[in-house]
């Protein structure tokens, strides 16, 4: 596969915003239901949330202050675990609708091509998932270990609040560096023949001179959301809104990423892109075109 000059030519991440107002509102529907139930067991706000409680916390140790952080998750972790569940599966599904449309100039979600979807991109969706979920709870734990640190060394409620702020901070940048080091994986794993060590190697390769950009973009995406929720938050708008929040970023982050993924694979790598060419008439129709 030919690989382009990763560092000469953005136009890919223009091409993704673009892509994602004019086909997002689909890639949402398919995301409804996995975002309504994820924020039961993984919720990107609690850490957060947590830090505007600093005039009337009292940690007695680090686990008293880690099941406060995540009161939400663990009452109800089993409803976000079906949840992470059905965001295999979807993720399956938007892979293979995007791809297939830059591919062939073809946006279908029609049910018949679902089999086909998740039998071809499920075990790389799940790969997928599960690296991100982990990196996030690994970094979640990072921020409560150190609003712990800061909570034992800190004179005073304002310092805690200024250190565990910044902390949240780095830490978020570190979570957004993580995923955007990652982004090439999945399609590398299914288009390149490559095993799942061999891809993940060549995809940090390949995005590694466009590491940055996609952090932008990245932030850009994630932006509204956390200002929202530290709006919410400083207002003690309370657990509904916490939840509301949680959902709407997982609704619209993990299609504009996988919109970005393929916007950056399909640059990087060089392919021609069909849909730039072609105007599909119907989204629900039956594939026209025999799929190898």
């Amino acid at each position: 596969m030919r690989i382009k000059d990763s560092t000469k030519n953005y136009a890919c991440f223009k091409g993704a915003w673009k892509y994602f107002f004019d086909k997002g509102a689909y890639l949402l529907l398919i995301n409804v239901l996995p975002s309504l139930l994820i924020p039961f067991a993984l919720s990107p706000t609690s850490a957060l949330n947590y830090l505007f409680s600093y005039k009337t916390i009292e940690p007695q140790n680090f686990l008293d202050m880690l099941v406060k952080v995540y009161e939400l998750p663990f009452s109800y972790w089993y409803i976000g675990l079906i949840g992470v569940v059905l965001l295999v599966l979807d993720v399956a599904i938007m892979l293979g609708v995007i791809d297939r449309h830059m591919r062939v100039g073809e946006f279908t979600v029609s049910p018949s091509r679902v089999k086909v979807r998740l039998n071809f991109n499920v075990l790389t969706s799940l790969r997928f998932i599960v690296l991100a979920f982990v990196a996030f709870e690994i970094l979640n734990l990072l921020s409560v270990a150190f609003y712990y640190l800061w909570w034992a060394l800190c004179k005073n409620r304002v310092g805690w609040l200024v250190f565990s702020s910044i902390t949240h901070v780095v830490l978020q940048l570190g979570m957004i560096s993580i995923m955007a080091r990652v982004i090439l994986w999945p399609p590398y794993c299914l288009h390149t023949g490559l095993k799942a060590k061999d891809a993940f190697n060549q995809a940090t390769k390949s995005i590694s001179g466009r590491v940055f950009p996609t952090m932008f973009n990245l932030i850009l995406v994630v932006l509204p959301v956390e200002i929202a929720m530290i709006v919410t938050g400083a207002l003690g708008a309370g657990v509904v809104a916490q939840f509301i929040l949680d959902t709407i970023a997982y609704l619209y982050v993990v299609p504009f990423y996988i919109v970005l993924m393929y916007n950056i694979f399909y640059e990087v790598t060089g392919t021609e892109r069909v849909d730039l060419e072609r105007k599909e008439t119907s989204i629900w129709s039956k594939s026209r075109k025999k799929q190898k």
